[in-house]
């Protein structure tokens, strides 16, 4: 049955690559139980030709695909074009990401690693964790051990704990690591010394985001202060606030007052939340009989008020939600809401598009039970 199922790949391979085009994104099609890939904008490029299409991770700047196909209890591993990166292994699931050539894979609740679409720890570790120098922590039986770069266990799974050495070895090419056991009150640290794989403080990782701390003067967070309490004495309650401007509730009212500009910019009857930026200008949740909308700081309706909840999730994805149908919209996209059809709606992870846009990609549950996935543009790339 294997080699069967590993020449039908090879087949498909040849029938169906021909018309791809070089670093074309693709993802996985669903027609009814078959699977097939198509680009973001939902145009079919390989026809649905096998069924059990699981996760999937695309890797930028050249779009290349890896996607897991599951078929008589086994995983595997292709590639966009078909071809078999990692042959059908029993597995009973597998992580992948976008952002690492590190798959993790699992079975019987135990965890191991593949790199390189390669296995290089077994899953038969009760936990796996990415540190430096390209190294993996593994545990069994409540001890630690540590595997290197090329799949060699360099510290044996006896030890609480396990670091990198504070003093560098004076070799360049050789990098240290302490472990210590503790023995009923006594503690010992045992230096083991490996090769240097990759010169960096930080572990396999994903995208990274830069967080940079602003100090304020006591003088100016007196200024602020003091400026808050001379709005409240006029306005009424401040309940929300940033650099801009604040939220003032007054009995049933609720205002926005822009600190530059030194006005009420909007007001409304109902409840006004803060939220998050839209297309460089403030925004607001904004409450009209019982239904919600968003509104910016110039008025402007971004959403209009039809919605029983707006809720954010990891910054820009908003979830919107009318008669237990849910929808999508991303702020500072392009595009427009996502209409409101589905009964789940998950995020997944991003697809890198270049340095300033990442394309968003969700799970979807429609009213009859079906999952697909949906893309930020509200294009389906499912069929039932």
């Amino acid at each position: 049955m294997r080699v069967f199922y590993l020449l039908f790949l090879v087949t498909v391979t040849n029938v169906f690559s021909q018309s791809l085009k070089k670093n074309e994104l693709l993802l996985p099609y669903r027609e009814g139980n078959l699977w097939g890939f198509c680009d973001t904008l939902g145009q079919v490029k390989v026809k649905p030709f096998i069924t059990g299409m699981g996760e999937f991770a695309i890797t930028t700047p050249n779009f290349k695909g890896r996607y897991v196909i599951r078929k008589n209890g086994k995983i595997s591993i292709i590639d966009q074009n078909k071809k078999v990166l990692f042959s059908g292994a029993y597995l009973d699931s597998v992580q992948m990401s976008n952002y690492s050539n590190v798959i993790f894979i699992y079975k019987n609740n135990k965890e191991g690693i593949l790199r390189d679409n390669k296995s290089l720890i077994p899953a038969e570790y009760d936990r796996v964790t990415p540190v430096v120098n390209e190294s993996f922590e593994v545990e069994k039986g409540g001890k630690l051990g540590l595997i290197n770069s090329k799949g060699k266990l360099i510290i044996p799974i006896q030890y609480e704990i396990i670091r990198r050495s504070k003093v560098e070895n004076k070799d360049s090419n050789k990098f240290d690591w302490v472990a210590i056991s503790r023995d009923d009150s006594d503690r010992k640290e045992t230096i083991y010394t490996d090769d240097t794989f990759l010169d960096t403080d930080e572990p396999i990782a994903g995208p990274k985001i830069t967080l940079v701390a602003m100090e304020e003067s006591i003088e100016e967070r007196d200024r602020k202060q003091n400026r808050y309490k001379e709005i409240e004495k006029k306005y009424g309650e401040i309940v929300a606030f940033s650099e801009d401007n604040v939220v003032i509730k007054n009995g049933a009212e609720y205002f926005v007052y822009a600190i530059d500009k030194d006005k009420i910019i909007l007001k409304n009857d109902g409840v006004i939340k803060k939220f998050r930026p839209h297309n460089g200008s403030s925004t607001f949740l904004v409450e009209k009989k019982g239904k919600f909308g968003l509104v910016d700081e110039t008025g402007k309706i971004i959403l209009d008020y039809k919605y029983d909840k707006i809720e954010h999730e990891l910054g820009a994805v908003c979830f919107l939600e009318k008669e237990n149908r849910k929808g999508i919209f991303i702020l500072n996209s392009i595009y427009k809401e996502v209409e409101l059809k589905y009964t789940k709606i998950k995020i997944l992870e991003p697809i890198q598009i270049n340095d300033h846009w990442q394309f968003g990609l969700f799970e979807v549950t429609t009213i009859k039970g079906k999952k697909g996935l949906l893309g930020e543009n509200g294009v389906e790339y499912f069929k039932n």
